[in-house]
């Protein structure tokens, strides 16, 4: 009877229910470990915020987030350049065009995640604004901090206006300053009458 006993508890190909149930959970679990598993790469960090909870920075390297529990958003440590042209009057009336060039870096990765990152012309245009009310302060022979080949202290005051989205502006740089020569004539001959 023991012997009868056993064959119904035996499925074709000799497996159990017990066993059968065994297989299946472990494949649940190795599934659910091969979706929790994350790889972050060394440019990117993993903002991840459990059932609601207050976000954690992850990374980079290996990190393991649940399906379902944990939800997570990546951000990019470093965005591209930004180049920035503008015509600037400064405070004699005289028109400068510059071409700078602003590198921009998460500061903050879990204030970037959680607020929506603007578009690079959201930041070249908080940059171009500071760089004209920086041209229009000065005269046009004030304006030596803006020679090529230097960082800009302008980037620092700059900070402060894109610190609320977690961002930070590494450097600001101009690489070009052109003044038109009717604008240079009239700078010139306005100078010499005076």
């Amino acid at each position: 009877m023991a012997k009868g006993l056993a064959r119904e508890q035996l499925l074709p190909g000799h497996l159990t229910w017990p066993s059968l149930a065994l297989l299946a959970c472990l494949v649940l679990i190795t599934m659910l470990a091969v979706a929790s598993l994350r790889v972050v790469p060394e440019g990117e960090r993993l903002v991840v915020s459990r059932l609601g909870g207050p976000p954690t920075v992850r990374g980079p390297g290996r990190t393991l987030v649940v399906p379902g529990v944990h939800r997570w958003v990546r951000v990019p440590m470093r965005w591209g350049p930004l180049d920035i042209w503008l015509e600037a009057p400064t405070r004699e009336g005289v028109l400068l065009r510059l071409k700078a060039v602003a590198l921009v870096s998460v500061s903050d990765p879990a204030r970037c995640a959680l607020r929506p990152v603007p578009q690079t012309a959201a930041v070249s245009v908080i940059v171009e604004g500071g760089l004209r009310r920086h041209v229009a302060q000065r005269r046009l022979n004030e304006l030596g901090d803006l020679l090529p080949g230097g960082a800009h202290p302008l980037a620092a005051d700059l900070d402060a206006a894109v610190a609320e989205w977690g961002l930070k502006i590494t450097a600001l740089e101009v690489v070009r300053a052109d003044v038109p020569l009717p604008a240079l004539h009239r700078w010139l001959t306005g100078e010499a009458a005076c």
